[in-house]
């Protein structure tokens, strides 16, 4: 079956998954499908697996990344929760034939290919989501983002929240066509963010494949990059929020003035994350995003004009124009 008939195919699964912690019980399944499953897919997936996954196997998550969905949990037989799964697809493919074929006779069925999107992560009731909203209405942002992606050279950066249980992209410049949309998860134990949620320090190489210690590492090789910077990012009142990251499938040189950059931009966007009740309530100004480009100008300016290449002094020009636009609109 094809992913344009809205039936994704089973290709297989990778077992048994990377476990949380040197001898912890959570594993990660991962069922490998030949493409994206639609929405509807999904909302019957989720209807069907809980409770069985859960009391059978020990489920405790399910993620889509990709085209992979994940299960993670205390899973003890991870071959015996992949037969589950493939018993599991085969249902969910005639559950959604057959409510397609009856939305053809009712086209007001809310699990039709009829049905309305999904909400927008900016008007979603899941508290999870007010992170996100709060980004999307950041209107300098994806420039940021653009600006971190010219700077690095690399074409995949993003603004995610980590907490102790997930990893949420709350903004995202793709230019690689990873597919992730902010408002969406990655498995948390997948990834080197979760790493840096504990020790709060940059990470940073150019290369994972020659890297002494993330050669061998499975984040990378998991989602194929070689290169990679993380920077954690603090809102105003010093809690932390999560990263700022950017990946590549090609090594990259980044020289020290770059690194820095990329800490600033991290450190100005984390900055305007204040909740504004609580900045309202304690009485402090929130910043206009004018103020936080201005910031950002100034520190910009800051460094050695001799040390900052070419592409960041011309993406960082057109930063400032969108910042004076913005000002203009404005008044």
């Amino acid at each position: 079956m094809s992913i344009s008939t809205g039936f994704p195919a089973l290709i297989g699964f990778d077992l048994p998954g990377l476990q949380d912690g040197a001898g912890a019980s959570r594993v990660i399944v991962t069922a490998l499908v030949d493409g994206t499953p639609p929405n509807d897919w999904m909302r019957i997936l989720h209807r069907l697996a809980w409770p069985s996954l859960r009391l059978d196997h020990g489920v405790e998550q399910i993620r889509l990344v990709g085209q992979g969905i994940h299960f993670v949990g205390a899973i003890k037989d991870p071959r015996a929760l992949s037969a589950s799964v493939r018993g599991l697809f085969n249902e969910i493919n005639a559950k959604v034939l057959d409510r397609r074929l009856a939305a053809m006779e009712n086209p007001l069925d809310d699990d039709g290919p009829g049905a309305a999107p999904l909400a927008d992560p900016a008007i979603s009731a899941d508290p999870r989501l007010d992170d996100v909203a709060a980004l999307l209405a950041m209107p300098a942002v994806p420039g940021m983002l653009e600006l971190a992606s010219a700077m690095t050279g690399m074409r995949f950066v993003a603004v995610a929240r980590v907490t102790a249980d997930r990893w949420t992209a709350c903004a995202v410049h793709d230019g690689l066509d990873f597919g992730l949309r902010p408002g969406e998860d990655l498995v948390l134990e997948t990834t080197i963010c979760d790493e840096i949620r504990e020790h709060r320090h940059l990470v940073q190489f150019d290369q994972a494949s020659t890297h002494p210690v993330f050669s061998s590492h499975p984040t990378p090789a998991l989602y194929g990059f070689e290169s990679y910077i993380s920077v954690p990012m603090f809102r105003r009142d010093g809690g932390f929020h999560g990263t700022l990251c950017a990946l590549d499938p090609n090594p990259s040189r980044l020289d020290t003035a770059t690194v820095k950059a990329f800490e600033i931009l991290a450190g100005v966007i984390g900055a305007q994350l204040e909740v504004p009740e609580a900045s309202a309530e304690a009485g402090h100004k929130v910043a206009s995003m004018s103020d936080a480009l201005s910031v950002l100008s100034g520190q910009v300016d800051a460094l050695e004009a001799a040390m900052l290449p070419e592409q960041f002094r011309t993406v960082t020009a057109r930063l400032r124009e969108l910042v004076d636009a913005r000002g203009a609109v404005l008044g």
